[in-house]
């Protein structure tokens, strides 16, 4: 199903090769019986594309450790490692366990919705802190997640351009730290361990 998913997808967009390939949610325990089997096999079938050339990145989208764990090669359950983990990161939702884990097997954390879909712009502490450097909340945001690759959304040029402008500032570690002990802000409530498709 995932190798016809794919070609399915590479069809419509009329390209010989995609750059970077996700799993979008991880079978979950509750959700089926056979959830870590079916990680796995779909994991073998996105190292399958990869290895053919027809995608130059493979990775998971909203993987916990404990979905991880089912596909890294040291289980024997994968050959490659996943490249990329795209999580919800944002202030209020730092995700501290899965990106220490990922940093520990080089996978690269892609920050999805670091805004937290526009609810941390209002935010007091992070208007206060943009303010001393002279930013937007949505660039201290941005410039605070480049641990990770953020992933803003927008369709707005000039805000498209203002997320770009991003690395003329420096956050100090104290800063960081008070952005990372704020309360849950903005998450989207999607967990995959316990969504209800």
């Amino acid at each position: 199903a995932t190798l016809k998913a794919f070609e399915e997808s590479r069809a419509k967009l009329h390209l010989d090769y995609v750059d970077l390939y996700l799993i979008h949610w991880p079978a979950a325990q509750g959700a089926e019986a056979e959830w870590q089997r079916t990680n796995q096999e779909t994991w073998r079938a996105l190292e399958t594309l990869y290895l053919d050339g027809l995608v130059r990145a493979i990775g998971v989208s909203k993987f916990k450790p404990h979905h991880l764990e089912q596909v890294l090669p040291f289980r024997d359950a994968a050959d490659f490692l996943p490249m990329v983990d795209q999580i919800e990161l944002h202030p209020g939702c730092n995700q501290e366990v899965t990106r220490e884990f990922c940093n520990r097997h080089d996978i690269v954390v892609e920050a999805w919705s670091p805004l937290g879909s526009g609810r941390v712009l209002e935010n007091q502490l992070l208007i206060d802190i943009a303010a001393s450097y002279g930013c937007t909340v949505a660039q201290l945001c941005l410039r605070g997640a480049c641990s990770a690759i953020p992933l803003p959304k927008s369709a707005d040029p000039a805000r498209i351009a203002e997320n770009a402008r991003i690395f003329w500032f420096d956050i100090t570690d104290e800063d960081l730290q008070r952005i990372d002990e704020l309360d849950p802000l903005g998450q989207s409530g999607l967990d995959p361990d316990t969504i209800d498709f």
